[in-house]
């Protein structure tokens, strides 16, 4: 075999173990965080497994001579030829995947009822159209599937319809990745975030436009029929793809956890605690914990989920109290929604003085 079709199969694995690394990255960081996944990330596993097949199929087809594909025999060819459907439906579905993952995310950005949530719903339905045209003409644009290796000329594909699947792959991928790269664009440069994290949602989208070009390129390939370097870029695309799909959730990693200022309209977390806690001999203990919300959800802090926070600071999100127990009154919440929670871990021994600094600790924040 050549050894430029060697270093391409080399770079498969590469192209499906980092993205593989990234996304279990990913899951972990939210199951240790919430302790479930949310629907994004079942798309995203989903692209990995679509994709490890993938990489098993073209590295059946290699062993059966696709880096040399003029000389491999009758019988090669036919078992190349076998795998072209599976193939594709698992190229087409692990990219799929990604996209339905990334609008799933970037809808988490938009306020409810608004018209963004409106245009990603669009996105989704349009996402599920497109994958269904496309899969179903990879299964029957050349049926029975024994013509496509046949000798008969009047028993072989219909060269019409190997060109309408390959124009209809290629412009609903592109399409699908320039509306998705431009739909968040107008929220994301609303974000007030400081520097290092602009940086990183521009890397993001970076990777977004070389998607896009990998698209691009695939399908020049693809049209001059160079099928192991069309295998190659579509496990960068897919590969990339996933990445780009991860970063958000894993910014706390690599940029460090987003803190909550001051400043901060969305969530502040307060802490008192009575100083017998220091004392593990003592029985008279005190805890208190008070999470103020202005006109937001109070979650524990997630990489991705800073991004819904910052959107919901400017105003873009309803006011969504929750709470264990409320201490505020009908004008709080007429006034901005302000709430206050208190969870209060007692010695029933001491229930007086408990009742005491709670209502001094409310008094405060109604001031």
């Amino acid at each position: 075999m050549p050894d430029s079709s060697v270093g391409q199969v080399i770079s498969w694995y590469i192209c499906t173990i980092i993205p593989c690394f990234f996304l279990f990255l990913r899951l972990f960081s939210r199951w240790q965080r919430f302790g479930r996944l949310a629907l994004d990330d079942y798309f995203l596993i989903l692209a990995a497994c679509c994709l490890i097949g993938d990489l098993a199929i073209q590295q059946h087809m290699w062993n059966l001579g696709l880096g040399n594909i003029g000389g491999a025999t009758q019988q090669e060819f036919i078992g190349i030829m076998k795998m072209i459907v599976p193939g594709s439906v698992l190229y087409v579905s692990s990219l799929w995947s990604i996209k339905f993952a990334l609008v799933l995310f970037y809808k988490k950005l938009a306020a409810p009822g608004s018209k963004m949530q409106v245009a990603y719903n669009l996105a989704l339905a349009g996402l599920a159209v497109t994958y269904t045209t496309i899969f179903f003409d990879i299964l029957f644009q050349c049926y029975p599937y024994d013509k496509r290796w046949s000798k008969d000329p009047s028993y072989q594909c219909s060269p019409k319809a190997s060109r309408i699947n390959y124009w209809i792959t290629i412009l609903f991928n592109i399409f699908s990745d320039f509306i998705i790269i431009c739909l968040p664009i107008t929220m994301v440069m609303k974000l007030q975030m400081k520097l290092k994290q602009r940086l990183a949602v521009a890397f993001i989208f970076a990777l977004g436009g070389f998607v896009l070009i990998a698209s691009i390129v695939r399908a020049v390939y693809s049209w001059q029929n160079e099928t192991m370097l069309t295998c190659t870029v579509s496990m960068v695309e897919n590969g990339v793809a996933i990445i780009g799909a991860c970063l958000p959730a894993l910014r706390a990693i690599f940029l460090g956890q987003p803190s909550t200022n001051g400043n901060s309209s969305y969530a502040k977390h307060y802490e008192l605690s009575s100083n017998q806690r220091r004392n593990p001999a003592a029985r008279n203990t005190t805890n208190f914990t008070t999470s103020t919300t202005r006109g937001g959800r109070s979650h524990s802090v997630d990489s991705d989920e800073e991004l819904v926070r910052n959107m919901q600071a400017h105003g873009q999100a309803q006011p969504y109290v929750s709470a264990q127990s409320s201490l505020s009154d009908d004008r709080d919440d007429k006034a901005g929604g302000i709430m206050v929670a208190t969870t209060v871990d007692v010695d029933h021994k001491d229930q007086e003085s408990v009742v005491s600094m709670q209502a001094a600790h409310f008094g405060a924040h109604r001031v």
